[in-house]
């Protein structure tokens, strides 16, 4: 793989893309995909790691570009996007902020990739999505195409999401 492959970075100077995703407590979907002229954060070290296999200690919540083989080609470790606490203003004048448990987390995040032309899907990988400490293995806990023309790979532990295949496949602005 090439340089120019993992920065995004071309003739015309680097390319990104931006996924927007949103969330109902662990369900996660991918609502839009949108190129933009930026630089991409760099990729976390691939070396030594399977897409399938992180092994029993690796925790936490990244995302990842995969090709068609599901190897990865990019990782961004971010904190975990579905958040089941609050911090809030408090009563309390000895802690002016606290934490409160959100009963029904929602909301969106945005992740910023490389475009790669070798990237097929990407997978969101993370330690359980639920409330408390994070201390469980990370896993897969979904998987979507990033082309049009592509399967799309099989999720996870995912229900049925009828029409939405139309919103992830639209296609890039400006096209490649």
């Amino acid at each position: 793989m090439t340089s120019e492959q993992h920065t995004g970075s071309g003739p015309d100077g680097p390319a990104a893309v931006r996924l927007i995703f949103e969330y109902e407590g662990p369900d996660i979907r991918l609502v839009s995909r949108q190129r933009v002229d930026a630089a991409p954060p760099p990729s976390e070290d691939l070396a030594g790691t399977e897409a399938t296999d992180e092994g029993p200690d690796v925790k936490g919540f990244w995302v990842e570009l995969r090709d068609a083989q599901r190897q990865p080609l990019y990782r961004r470790v971010m904190h975990p996007p579905v958040r089941y606490d609050a911090e809030v203003f408090s009563d309390d004048p000895d802690r002016s902020l606290a934490r409160v448990p959100v009963e029904e987390p929602k909301g969106a995040f945005a992740v910023l990739v490389p475009e790669i032309a070798e990237a097929d899907h990407v997978a969101l990988v993370s330690s359980p999505l639920a409330p408390g400490p994070t201390v469980a293995p990370a896993a897969e806990v979904a998987r979507f195409a990033l082309r049009p023309d592509a399967a799309e790979p099989d999720r996870r532990d995912e229900p049925d999401r009828g029409d939405e295949t139309d919103q992830r496949d639209e296609p890039d602005e400006g096209g490649h």
